[in-house]
């Protein structure tokens, strides 16, 4: 449901081509960053959720720390009708914030008889942290999420499962591979590797010229995180024994299809450990969304942007056109709980 952070693509690229004549893809590719990663993101909180939207799950909060020693906060999540088959581990997208902007699909999976741990990656709302970096950070903070529920004896004899959305799809299919207890995966949206999203997008718009950005890209992620970038998810479900389930909408214009889904299903397709689901419209933050889900969703979401392009409103009319405007009851029940459930059957199979 996140991601608005991920940049007007087709602006973004036509300005990297053009920029790189006059200053250099070295500088622009720095500018990209900054623009991008260099900041602490906060969730929009009216337009999200909350705990009190689902009052039949409880939670429990813990820390833990990353591998930049920043104190990372997540929760335990659960609903009054736990039957302990097993405890996911949730890794949230790029750009809205942190996983609150994800209860209704974790309320969703605790409603299958799952625990659920989900966490603010690094400098993602409660967690610490001045920006994150790059995409590789999420990597290696669901690997540490990982890790941390790993050394829970109450957990110890239930299966475990990942699942994430978008950089939260990459972040969990990348960190699987150093976790051999991982059961299963359940991908929306993800891609392949860290440099994914700015190879799909760069090629989609600025064709062959994207290739000089590219480089610098590369050069980039190995500066700030070392070879461990060139970690893909192909490579970790190779490794691992755990069933995936990869979701992706045929139209999303923020992570392309080709980054995960088409180089997964080349690799995979006659593995009998994998589900693949292609959806037609489902767009991005949609993607998990029932049809209904998802026109409501879009209906929200187009009223509200129309009312700030119209009447550039201050933080406090924003909220409250919000408030008026937002049916909870819908709004909190937009996911397709019935695919969730096909999700979770397929890779809980023994």
């Amino acid at each position: 449901m996140v991601n608005n952070g991920f940049m007007d693509k087709k602006k973004l690229f036509e300005e990297i081509v053009n920029a790189t004549k006059v200053v250099g893809p070295a500088i622009i590719t720095e500018r990209v960053y900054e623009s991008m990663f260099k900041h602490h993101f906060y969730t929009f909180k009216p337009i999200y959720f909350t705990i009190e939207d689902f009052p039949d799950l409880s939670r429990t909060r813990y820390t833990f720390y990353s591998c930049n020693k920043h104190l990372l906060v997540g929760y335990i999540y659960k609903c009054k009708n736990v039957q302990n088959k097993g405890i996911f581990v949730f890794s949230h997208g790029y750009g809205g914030g942190g996983h609150h902007c994800y209860l209704d699909l974790i309320h969703a999976i605790c409603e299958q008889g799952y625990y659920v741990f989900a966490y603010d990656a690094t400098a993602c709302d409660e967690s610490e942290g001045h920006d994150i970096k790059g995409f590789t950070q999420g990597m290696l903070d669901a690997d540490k999420a990982i890790s941390f529920i790993e050394t829970f004896k109450e957990f110890s004899k239930l299966p475990l499962y990942l699942c994430g959305h978008s950089w939260g799809g990459y972040s969990v299919s990348t960190a699987l591979g150093w976790h051999e207890r991982v059961k299963g995966v359940i991908a929306f949206s993800g891609f392949n590797e860290a440099v994914a999203p700015f190879k799909a997008n760069g090629e989609r718009y600025a064709g062959e010229k994207a290739s000089e950005f590219m480089v610098y890209v590369d050069t980039f992620e190995r500066l700030l995180f070392g070879d461990v970038y060139k970690t893909t998810a192909v490579n970790a479900f190779s490794r691992s024994k755990a069933r995936i389930a990869i979701v992706h909408s045929e139209d999303d214009k923020s992570v392309p299809i080709s980054a995960g889904y088409d180089i997964y299903h080349q690799e995979f397709k006659n593995n009998k450990r994998f589900k693949f689901v292609k959806l037609l419209n489902h767009g991005h933050a949609s993607v998990y969304h029932s049809l209904e889900g998802m026109k409501y969703y879009a209906k929200i979401h187009k009223a509200y942007s129309k009312y700030v392009k119209d009447n550039k409103p201050s933080e406090i009319e924003k909220e409250q056109f919000l408030k008026e405007h937002i049916d909870r009851n819908k709004y909190n029940n937009m996911v397709d709980k019935k695919l969730i459930a096909k999700l979770i059957e397929f890779i809980s199979k023994k």
